[in-house]
């Protein structure tokens, strides 16, 4: 919270920190999106946000991340149009992992199975579903494979 102004000052700009964690690429999609720490729509108005306490790219467990589909920059626009086999990268630093989508589901928006840990290298993302409404899900898992 921030210390009450006096009426003769003048209101001053407060940024919000957003911690950038990497950068997601989906070639299918022709999507390349930065990905923040967190999953509200300040962050979702940014890029791509990370679930707080979800896997770390390239690590065993389950990296959860969303995105608007519909609101500026809509990273996951087409979110529905991918397809099992197709490839989706996270860059971090110098490091590249390359995830294969295995599968969709459509969820309702209290489904929070999804973001459970897995015992392996998982990447689930998610977005509201159908577009332009907050109805349901659209999920979609992938694996490690480097």
């Amino acid at each position: 919270m921030l210390p009450a102004a006096s009426s003769s000052a003048t209101p001053s700009v407060v940024s919000k920190p957003y911690t950038k964690i990497g950068i997601l690429t989906i070639p299918a999609l022709r999507v390349t999106s930065p990905i923040y720490l967190g999953i509200t729509d300040d962050v979702f108005d940014k890029g791509v946000g990370q679930w707080p306490g979800s896997a770390r790219p390239g690590r065993f467990g389950n990296l959860v991340l969303g995105a608007h589909r519909t609101s500026s920059p809509r990273p996951f626009s087409n979110i529905d149009s991918l397809r099992g086999g197709d490839f989706i990268f996270i860059s971090v630093g110098t490091k590249r992992y390359k995830y294969v989508v295995t599968g969709h589901s459509i969820v309702k928006p209290t489904s929070m199975w999804i973001t459970d840990p897995t015992r392996s290298a998982t990447l689930t993302l998610f977005s509201c579903h159908p577009k332009g409404s907050v109805k349901s899900r659209y999920v979609v898992r992938a694996v490690l494979t480097t």
